[in-house]
């Protein structure tokens, strides 16, 4: 009987109600690893088999919603330092890499003249490929402007479709405004990001549905899955953590929906999460590099490099490579 929905899926027609039905079916392993092999297949058909790695400059901007997430740690206070985030272009260029993108955090009346000022910067300097991840602070002119800088993508992260939760988890945040942004960017033709969290107390119904909303946007080339994670300094400390087979069955439920769209991992999820990402049709693209301006426990297999006492390099390829090649994964380098 499962067999059957898959093949309507994939074969016929997806429609809300039989992507629910298999996200629910799916908790069963042997129904999971039918519905894995499913994804698998279609990615290797539609994105290839190579994987290429991206590096992720985080807390760029200080984040200015108030009250803050109920879930987050990642924001900052201070801008980070142009010279600073331009000496870590540069190194993250010597490593081979070709695309990066600036996140965090967001400001509900605009980061307009700072975000084009830091991408000006950075093409100053190299012709690495940027990406923007602001949130909701970027009018329709400033995405227009980025167009025309001819920024690789802009990200919108819903993380949950459901108002109710949405506003209940991030009170200072506006999730209107987010959807505006990303029809700014369909209407600009300009490609988009976006980001689900899995495990905030969402229903399946609201995946499917936050799935399918996503699904409109023909110029969305990324998504990317977040597993919750009940940091100890949040409102939501005592909250359970999100299991990583509910991340999976819901990422390969999305390829089944989306089947030409990058479906990554997010905050939340670390090395060990990569083999069920993979075999549940993740791909194409990973984060291989890391700058923070946080010092943080590393992988012994990471390559760390201190730019100053409030910036750091992590380059994780070398373990990420081995987990890939432990999986069969083949990877072409470093995203274009």
């Amino acid at each position: 009987m499962f067999s059957t929905l898959l093949h309507t899926a994939l074969y016929e027609d997806i429609n809300k109600e039989l992507a629910l039905r298999i996200l629910e079916e799916s908790r069963s392993p042997k129904n999971a690893l039918e519905l894995f092999a499913a994804a698998s297949i279609l990615r290797d058909k539609t994105l290839g088999k190579e994987l290429s790695f991206s590096a992720g400059f985080a807390g760029v901007l200080p984040c200015r919603i108030v009250p803050r997430c109920n879930y987050c740690t990642y924001f900052v206070t201070e801008p980070f330092p142009l010279p600073d985030l331009l000496t870590c272009v540069k190194k993250v260029e010597e490593l081979g890499i070709q695309q990066l993108h600036l996140s965090g955090g967001s400001n509900l009346e605009g980061y307009d003249t700072e975000i084009l000022e830091m991408v000006r910067g950075i093409h100053d300097v190299s012709d690495i490929q940027v990406e923007v991840n602001l949130g909701p602070s970027l009018s329709a002119d400033t995405v227009k402007g980025l167009k025309e800088m001819k920024v690789v993508s802009i990200t919108s992260s819903l993380e949950t479709f459901n108002p109710e939760l949405f506003n209940r988890t991030k009170p200072g945040d506006s999730l209107e405004k987010r959807k505006q942004l990303l029809e700014t960017c369909e209407q600009e033709g300009v490609p988009i990001r976006s980001m689900m969290m899995v495990g905030l107390g969402e229903s399946y119904a609201d995946r499917i549905e936050h799935l399918f909303y996503l699904s409109q946007f023909s110029h969305l080339y990324h998504l990317r899955f977040s597993r919750f994670y009940p940091f100890s300094r949040t409102v939501l400390r005592n909250r359970p953590r999100c299991s990583p087979w509910e991340l999976a069955r819901t990422l390969a439920v999305a390829r089944l929906i989306m089947p030409r769209v990058n479906l990554g991992l997010a905050a939340g999820n670390n090395l060990d999460d990569l083999p069920l990402w993979y075999a549940a049709g993740g791909g194409n693209q990973l984060l291989g590099v890391m700058v923070s301006r946080k010092d943080a426990e590393t992988n012994p297999e990471e390559e760390v490099t201190v730019i100053n006492k409030t910036c750091f390099i992590r380059n994780r390829i070398p373990a990420v490579q081995r987990y890939l090649q432990e999986m069969g994964a083949v990877t072409s380098g470093y995203s274009k």
